[in-house]
């Protein structure tokens, strides 16, 4: 396994996994701001979502009439990135098709993560590159958890130009057709386990370009910007000392959804030689 790639300033100390591109660490003033992965607990830090978003009944699709085994946020997140290039400021990991991959994904691509450190704050940038000369479909998101030592319930995530939404219900990861009105206290969202219970927070009309994770004395603060995504997702579970804040430009599916995968809601297509890219940045204030 490679080693972590670091990047680093005067401000923060950056951690990269090249298995999965993934962030594992952001440390201010020696103070970790990222979920440390525990196997008994949820056993991630950041993973990286790609080619898929959520989940895929029976992790089976189809897509021109042939049907492919994918599953839960697809497979980027198990594989071995190569580094294009990396110093002290920033790092570029690839990921590109293979006869591997075709068993699952049968689309050539070339699929670039790109991280940059800017003073207090790291840009994330996902692009995908299709080089052959069909038109290909995807999704990708981020899935960072944030750590949060006191336990999640004791944090709030505030919306910068909301001030209610309307949260769509999931039942084992797949829509269900219900819908919940959420209020918002001055664009402020107080964390609750039992809201967790019920499912996750899933959001796609929002007017909010970025969201700030805080505790209830404002002594950790951690800001989060997107770029117009599909869908943002909040995650964790009862007890539990950390919140995921997911951008997706993507979406799981409606629970009755039996289409072929270029017509899941929020998909891209790309067409040949084009590049499609979104960038996301966590920002420690």
């Amino acid at each position: 396994m490679k080693e972590d790639i670091v990047l680093q300033n005067e401000i923060l100390t950056v951690k990269i996994h090249p298995l999965g591109a993934e962030l594992c660490s952001i440390k201010k003033g020696g103070e970790e701001y990222i979920w440390q992965a525990d196997p008994t607990v949820w056993g991630f830090s950041a993973p990286v979502l790609f080619p898929v978003c959520g989940r895929i009944k029976n992790d089976t699709y189809t897509f021109n009439g042939k049907s492919y085994n994918m599953g839960r946020h697809g497979f980027a997140r198990f594989s071995e990135f190569n580094i294009e290039k990396a110093d002290k400021s920033g790092v570029i990991f690839s990921l590109s098709s293979s006869e591997k991959t075709k068993k699952e994904y049968p689309f050539d691509f070339k699929f670039n993560v790109n991280f940059e450190l800017k003073a207090n704050k790291i840009n994330i940038t996902y692009s995908v590159y299709n080089p052959s000369e069909e038109t290909i479909y995807f999704s990708f998101g981020g899935h960072e958890g944030f750590s949060c030592p006191e336990g999640a319930e004791e944090y709030s995530v505030t919306f910068t130009d909301d001030n209610s939404l309307v949260r769509y219900m999931v039942d084992g990861g797949f829509y269900n057709g219900e819908t919940e009105q959420v209020a918002l206290n001055c664009g402020k969202l107080q964390l609750k386990y039992s809201e967790f219970e019920k499912c996750t927070y899933i959001f796609r009309d929002f007017k909010s370009d970025s969201v700030i994770l805080e505790n209830k004395d404002s002594t950790r603060e951690v800001k989060v910007s997107f770029d117009k995504p599909t869908v943002l997702a909040l995650w964790t579970l009862e007890g539990r000392k950390y919140l995921c804040i997911e951008p997706w430009w993507g979406s799981s599916q409606d629970m009755d959804f039996n289409g072929d995968f270029s017509e899941r809601y929020g998909v891209i297509s790309l067409e040949p030689n084009k590049t499609f890219a979104k960038t996301h940045s966590i920002e420690i204030l």
